[in-house]
């Protein structure tokens, strides 16, 4: 165990400097409910995305990263840390799993080494995000341990036994969706140890077993459907393009997909965190090599299986945990959010490489001499191992500087997935973030290019030309995804906050105003419409407008500092430092900087003086807290 977690941590040890990016940005950085801790809201609403795509809940991830936040912010170092221990978790869980269901201490060690270091975790692992693979993977091995002591104990031991099963199936679940597959594996691995029993008999004996764990799954199905009111989330096209397509070509497509799975799990070192459109080509025929490929990774498997059964029930059992875990993420039966996502084989990916371990195993019994007393421990079995786990090992630890830094990490997905239309854009809105906008634009363009007016590539692209200034620009951008998506809330609300930068309030409170009818639950949105209804004079509107968005979120500082801005403006100073301070520390800088001139226009010297104090020790760098101080009379001088 102390092997395998230490291995688990050195190969991800170099994670640690990573920063949030990609999908962390909608999970964290911007979701409201993490930031503020709305544990309610975790709860009993559709929270993982902060990007208003309120069609997934995963409310035990999400809790975990509001308790990061709480803790140490938006650092990075924190959110990777606790990636890292919990892949470490897995692992071990992994090691403790197989040997308990009887495949062979040395098998179950291979298996959890193979694990540990395998290159197709880079994404669950490195990627903060991916913290939902990892929690419902330790939910699931933590709740087929429980099952497996049952196994071992009798009466009331075994009843706690179940319970705790059913309890860590639960959490599983509430991490991620995909370990709902869990009965399956549990059936198959009962099967598969039953010894002389039949399957219904011994389907009769563990009937209250299935029974809880079945419960267990109806109970958050009921649950999930409730908040998100639809079982599957709605996937856009371009991060699924199967949905586009009629029932054979999406079967054929993502039968493909199988085998291209098949060939990261096996050689994992072409990898990438992108596969939208159009990098994986639709099939539409039959003949196709790349569905003949994947139909073959299906056949052969079946196969293997069938002939492991009896010959060698541990490949069959990780072959079993392999096919049961991946098929609810395939999109052979039901499309899902992606077309293929790397993070998606992190729990399925434990079967494989019991599969190998069992495989390796296997040949090197059969091969050796009847002499050997420990054939597993023969140079025939870790010789090969340790090759496979050091080339393994090695290209993780490549993998993972690719998260180190926005414009490294998409630069790297645009060279990995050239074909799609999301790793050019998500390059152009990281280059624009760095400010390198005469680069970010070709990127826009590339992207439109392979998926021509498509409304999410707009919106980024307008978001990078407001970075840039070029308002009549940006204005047109989000003009074009609002006629490909007419009822897209955020491209409304950008062209309102462009209309008010050009001047035009009128326009821009017409598109707010609509942004509200289609995202009516966003505090955000009332601020920026009561700071439009203040630009074009109409300051009673504007001021009731505030008391909304805090009646939503009264603590919020930059609600705060907005609302207490606009009431300094007006001479009304009383009101504007009962408004500001409500703002927990550290304040913004300019919230303090408008607290000290509210104090000094009320007379308060002493409270403006210790007010400015504050602002220069939190934002020496800030020009205007240097002119406050001018204002003042200080005699300060900037680093």
């Amino acid at each position: 165990m102390a092997i395998v977690a230490s291995v688990a941590i050195a190969v991800y040890a170099n994670s640690l400097g990573g920063a949030l990016v990609y999908d962390d940005v909608n999970a964290i950085t911007n979701n409201a409910a993490v930031l503020d801790g709305d544990v309610r809201g975790i709860l009993t609403t559709a929270s993982w995305w902060g990007d208003g795509r309120g069609d997934l809940w995963r409310p035990l991830t999400t809790l975990t990263f509001a308790l990061d936040y709480a803790v140490h912010g938006l650092a990075p170092l924190g959110y990777h840390a606790a990636n890292v221990v919990l892949h470490a978790v897995v692992s071990v869980l992994v090691l403790i799993v197989f040997a308990g269901a009887g495949v062979g201490a040395e098998i179950a060690f291979a298996a959890a080494l193979l694990f540990a270091v395998h290159p197709i975790h880079t994404e669950a692992v490195a990627n903060v995000v991916g913290r939902a693979e990892l929690i419902a993977a330790a939910g699931f091995f933590l709740a087929w341990w429980c099952w497996l002591a049952a196994d071992a104990a009798r009466g009331a031991r075994a009843k706690a036994w179940v319970v705790a099963a059913t309890a860590a199936y639960l959490l599983a679940m509430l991490g991620k969706e995909n370990a709902v597959a869990l009965p399956a594996v549990m059936l198959w691995g009962d099967v598969l140890r039953r010894g002389d029993e039949s399957p219904a008999t011994l389907m009769r004996r563990r009937a209250r077993r299935y029974g809880a764990l079945i419960a267990a799954a109806l109970v958050f199905v009921a649950l999930r459907s409730t908040i998100i009111s639809k079982v599957t989330p709605t996937a856009a096209l371009l991060d699924n393009p199967l949905g586009a397509l009629s029932p054979l070509p999406r079967l054929l497509t993502a039968t493909k997909v199988v085998g291209m799975y098949a060939l990261r799990l096996v050689f994992p070192f072409q990898l990438s965190a992108d596969y939208s459109f159009d990098q994986i080509p639709a099939v539409h025929s039959p003949i196709d090599a790349g569905f003949l490929a994947g139909l073959a990774v299906i056949v052969g498997l079946g196969a293997l299986a069938w002939w492991a059964w009896r010959a060698v029930p541990a490949l069959a059992l990780g072959i079993g945990v392999l096919a049961l875990t991946f098929a609810l993420v395939s999109n052979l039966a039901f499309p899902i959010g992606t077309i293929m996502g790397e993070r998606l084989a992190y729990l399925p990916s434990a079967g494989l490489c019991l599969a190998v371990a069992a495989g390796l195993g296997h040949v090197v019994g059969r091969a050796a001499a009847p002499r050997h007393a420990a054939l597993h421990s023969a140079p025939t079995f870790v010789v090969p191992l340790a090759i496979v786990i050091t080339l393994f090992g090695a290209r993780t630890i490549a993998r993972n500087a690719v998260w180190r830094e926005p414009v490294i990490f998409f630069q790297t997905m645009v060279a990995d997935a050239p074909r799609s239309a999301r790793s050019h854009s998500e390059l152009g809105s990281a280059l624009a973030e760095a400010g390198r906008f005469a680069e970010a634009e070709p990127a826009f363009e590339r992207a439109l290019a392979i998926k021509a007016d498509d409304p999410v590539i707009l919106y980024n692209w307008g978001h990078a030309l407001t970075s840039e200034g070029r308002y009549d620009d940006a204005a047109a951008v989000y003009q074009r995804a609002i006629a490909a998506n007419p009822r897209f809330g955020q491209a409304f609300e950008n062209l309102g906050n462009v209309e008010s930068a050009r001047g035009n309030q009128a326009a821009a409170l017409v598109a707010l105003r609509r942004a509200l009818e289609l995202t009516p639950d966003s505090p955000y949105l009332v601020m920026t419409l009561a700071n439009v209804l203040f630009r074009g004079g109409s300051m009673a509107e504007a001021r009731a407008t505030f008391e909304q968005a805090l009646a939503r979120r009264p603590t919020d500082p930059e609600i705060l500092t907005n609302y207490g801005a606009l009431l300094y403006s007006q001479g009304g100073f009383s009101a504007a430092v009962e408004i500001l301070e409500r703002i927990a520390p550290p304040a913004p800088a300019r919230a303090l900087i408008v607290l000290t001139g509210s104090y000094r226009q009320l007379g308060r010297t002493a409270e403006a003086e210790a007010t400015l104090a504050t602002a220069e020790r939190l934002y020496a760098n800030e020009p205007a807290v240097w002119e406050m101080a001018g204002k003042l009379g200080r005699s300060s001088t900037r680093p």
